[in-house]
């Protein structure tokens, strides 16, 4: 039986086209509310980002790719980067191998604008300030984004023990410590809240997601999602802008149609 349910934001809750969360996605999370499931946010946005379409109305937040997670009670798992491995990044950057953004609890800043940075700007409909990339180095980071191609996601992770990678979008890599993901912040949740991984339900339409897909009950990748995404799902539903959220709901049984 399904006691949770988790939502990535971009592409599965949030639309590309909008920018919003449609009507019926809104629908399906209150519908299930009202049968005793508890919804939650699992994002790869730090919580000063999460837009305000979904900054209430959920139980708890596992942001930053499973860094950072709170509920109305506050923050109960806090991982961050080995500031070696923040170093090594900081100085691939200055090497002028690759852009990249710096994350903090609260925090993000991007090293420069290039044509990745910008076209992934437009795409979320974020602005992200610009800083020097040794400000990092001061700072409690807790994952890095690098805007490289997947091609060349080797060149970050190459020689830095202290993080690993996995890719949301053509534009770039995230890359978090080692030991940190998506899976192990839906893990806390469901322990928070006294249920497994095997009684929750999980959402997702990027790469980041595969792994939380493939960790809790019943995966279910949006229609909008990649092939690979797809793969690791237990079901595929329509896309985010076609009642994705609705439709899977109702197949599931998780709602009434």
């Amino acid at each position: 039986m399904i006691k949770a349910a988790f939502f990535d934001i971009d592409g599965t809750l949030l639309s590309f086209a909008t920018h919003s969360v449609p009507d019926s996605a809104w629908a399906a999370i209150n519908a299930m509310r009202e049968r005793g499931i508890k919804v939650f946010i699992a994002t790869g946005r730090e919580r000063d980002m999460i837009p305000d379409a979904v900054a209430t109305g959920f139980d708890g937040y596992v942001t930053i790719n499973g860094q950072s997670c709170f509920d109305e009670h506050g923050e109960f798992r806090h991982q961050s980067i080995d500031p070696e491995g923040v170093r090594l990044v900081v100085e691939q950057v200055e090497a002028g191998l690759y852009e990249a953004l710096f994350m903090t609890k609260g925090y993000s800043f991007v090293s420069g604008h290039s044509p990745r940075v910008l076209h992934n700007e437009r795409h979320c409909g974020l602005t992200y300030a610009v800083a020097d990339p040794r400000s990092a180095l001061d700072l409690e980071i807790m994952q890095m984004c690098a805007y490289l191609g997947e091609d060349e996601e080797h060149i970050v992770a190459e020689g830095n023990p202290h993080v690993h990678t996995t890719r949301w979008c053509d534009d770039f890599c995230d890359v978090m410590p080692v030991g940190g993901g998506k899976p192990e912040g839906v893990q806390a949740m469901c322990e928070r809240y006294g249920f497994t991984l095997g009684e929750a339900v999980a959402f997702g339409d990027g790469g980041n997601d595969i792994a939380m897909l493939k960790a809790v009950g019943v995966g279910v990748a949006m229609g909008n999602a990649g092939d690979s995404v797809k793969a690791a799902a237990d079901f595929v539903t329509t896309d985010v802008d076609n009642d994705g959220i609705w439709n899977a709901c109702v197949e599931l049984g998780l709602i009434e149609g």
